[in-house]
């Protein structure tokens, strides 16, 4: 008979390419990964243990007891199957009797699989990168309390994989920072706007805060309003999809609190690989509703199917922040235009060679002087009156677009209107999930 390798799980390109993110396959042995496999072994009694990470055409052990290799082809990786099941432990007694196994060169030959059990290591985000894994060359059982185990050090194994991530940002940030100062230290003239940026960033932290703790209890009053309301209102149906309409706000909102609090704590947000012309089409209703009934909100959605690496909260508030701004512009009457575009960029200053998908949101209002436009990405400016704005949005967009890998750009003139435009760095192609 013969042998049949796992199917790919449904969520295969985005799995991939956060698991590519991470930047771990071939890196060198680590002592963090190494103790996880030594305590596998000992809790589950088993001669063989791995971390397994499943990339596009191999399985890589990260860490690896009892095994004298360090990849093996996708194709015999029982951790193939045990990924399609996230949230369960696999367990096989005996792969000779399991018509999956039964006939992989892993169980006929060396080193004879017999018993297998993996743990899917699961980001934040639900993908599962690959397995915490024990292995015997005998037949045998798991207890609960060793599978128990097994599924701790799984997690144990995904909050190692993003702290590496972590770390790298952290260090490049430190490297950037200490660069900033020597040079400081060379031109006295650049110390004080970086004390003043220093003290902008910690102000914008501790209004966040803030932010974040009132407008969460409110979102909780708003959720428990629309869902009653929704329980009670099975006509007319109007009302029904209003409070969908709602719930769905809510819902962002909800996920947006989370990435500020996160944000302020300094642990990070959860960065997933998404099609973001498809998440901004499933939000039409809700952009609609944050228009005056007198301003034509249109859409023009050209590319699919690419994946930008973001924070899908943070992308739903961004682009409803520039769709405020464009409706305050318009003052109740104009046009507002959301689009997307696919854009291949070279020789550019502040963007990196490569592809990137453009988000833009335009409107016919009076536009902008160059001088004011020159400056509206500046954490607290604003030409709003005071206690009409905190000049804080823009800047809020300027950075969602520098953590994607792109940048933020804003063409406008006196008359012309306003385009702002964010520059997303494309990591590669998913599967795009057009509803029209």
């Amino acid at each position: 008979m013969a042998h049949h390798p796992a199917p790919f799980p449904f969520n295969e390109e985005e799995r991939v390419l956060s698991l590519e993110h991470l930047d771990v396959l071939d890196s060198a042995h680590e002592k963090e990964f190494d103790d996880i496999v030594l305590l596998a072994t000992t809790l589950c009694d088993a001669p063989i243990a791995l971390v397994s990470l499943v990339d596009r055409e191999r399985q890589w052990f990260k860490a690896c007891i009892g095994l004298g290799v360090q990849e093996t082809h996708r194709d015999l990786a029982f951790c193939g199957h045990a990924i399609l099941e996230p949230a369960d432990v696999l367990v096989v007694e005996d792969a000779t009797l399991d018509p999956r196994f039964s006939s992989s060169a892993l169980v006929l030959g060396p080193p004879y699989i017999r018993f297998y059990a993996g743990a899917p290591i699961v980001t934040g985000s639900g993908v599962a990168l690959g397995t915490v894994c024990v292995i015997d060359t005998r037949t045998r059982s798991l207890s609960e309390g060793q599978s128990l185990a097994l599924q701790a050090l799984a997690r144990q194994a995904a909050a190692l994989l993003e702290a590496r991530v972590l770390v790298k940002q952290r260090e490049q940030q430190l490297d950037h920072l200490q660069e900033r100062f020597q040079q400081a230290e060379r031109t006295h003239s650049e110390v004080m706007p970086l004390l003043e940026h220093s003290r902008c960033i910690s102000s914008l932290g501790m209004l966040t805060a803030s932010i974040a703790h009132d407008f969460n209890n409110l979102l909780q009053s708003v959720s428990a309003a629309f869902q009653m309301t929704r329980l009670r209102s099975r006509r007319p149906l109007d009302v029904e999809r209003f409070s969908d309409t709602g719930l769905q706000a809510v819902e962002q909102g909800r996920q947006l609190i989370s990435y500020l609090m996160s944000s302020v704590r300094g642990d990070g947000p959860d960065l997933i690989c998404i099609d973001v012309t498809a998440r901004l089409h499933s939000a039409q209703s809700l952009m609609k509703h944050s228009m005056a009934g007198s301003i034509d909100l249109s859409f023009d959605f050209a590319e699919w199917g690419w994946g930008v690496l973001c924070v899908e909260a943070q992308l739903h508030a961004v682009v409803m922040n520039l769709l405020t701004n464009a409706r305050d512009a318009l003052n109740g009457t104009g046009q507002v235009r959301v689009a997307t575009r696919w854009v291949h960029v070279e020789d550019d200053l502040s963007l990196q060679q490569g592809d990137y998908l453009v988000v833009s949101v335009q409107d016919n209002g009076p536009g902008m002087t160059a001088e004011v436009a020159a400056r509206v990405f500046e954490p607290f400016f604003t030409t709003k009156a005071s206690g009409a704005g905190t000049g804080l949005g823009l800047a809020q967009v300027k950075d969602f677009a520098v953590k994607s890998g792109g940048d933020a750009r804003i063409k406008t003139a006196p008359g012309a209107g306003t385009t702002v435009s964010l520059y997303l760095r494309i990591l590669g192609s998913i599967a795009a999930s057009e509803a029209i």
